[in-house]
């Protein structure tokens, strides 16, 4: 049997080592959240045109969402034809005027298509075309410019003196230092543990 210390000793690597591989944060979303229409929310517009020119003032952006604000109405995401054709209705046996709303994320690069589920609302302008575009990886830093100072060259080591030790990297954000030195603290109690200095 072993020993209880020699137990917590390899319960307490193993959860070291998963630690410092699992994500401390769940992703979370880096998009804008807009509502559709503003002030105005989703209804059947005043002008054919007024959706058409709330989207132009936006340029949207993969994981951006869109919320749809609506009393007594409805959306749905639809393709090219349907959007042109306003000829997308809601299912047999549901109602499409509700109150409420609806969000959708902008998962993909292109064309997105809205309309109200009934087709007279859609054909009065109450419908939504996007462009959407793909998000841009942020440009690297650029070093600041300095002047090249020449160094002299170091001199020879001694044949005697030992080799600098290896540089350990530099941590890229805090998540990853906080879980670097969380596994150093599960480390260091394991061996407290191991030395009989705390109980597990």
């Amino acid at each position: 049997m072993a020993q209880p210390a020699l137990v917590f000793f390899f319960l307490l690597t193993v959860t070291a080592v998963a630690a410092r591989d699992a994500p401390l944060v769940s992703p979370v979303p880096i998009g804008q959240r807009y509502i559709v229409g503003g002030a105005n929310g989703w209804r059947v517009p005043r002008n054919k045109d007024m959706y058409i020119k709330w989207a132009a003032g936006i340029q949207f952006y993969v994981e951006d969402s869109i919320e749809f604000m609506y009393k007594n109405d409805s959306v749905a995401k639809v393709d090219k034809y349907a959007y042109y054709h306003c000829n997308s209705t809601a299912p047999a046996g549901t109602s499409p005027a509700k109150d409420g709303s609806s969000l959708f994320l902008l998962d993909t690069p292109g064309y997105a298509y809205f309309a109200s589920a009934d087709a007279k609302h859609c054909k009065k302008g109450q419908r939504l075309m996007l462009n959407v575009k793909a998000r841009q990886a942020p440009a690297p830093a650029l070093a600041p410019e300095t002047e090249e100072i020449p160094t002299p060259p170091a001199p020879a080591p001694l044949p005697s003196s030992p080799a600098p030790a290896p540089r350990r990297p530099v941590m890229e954000n805090g998540a990853a230092a906080l879980a670097s030195t969380s596994s150093r603290a599960l480390v260091f109690l394991a061996a407290l543990a191991l030395m009989g200095l705390i109980r597990a």
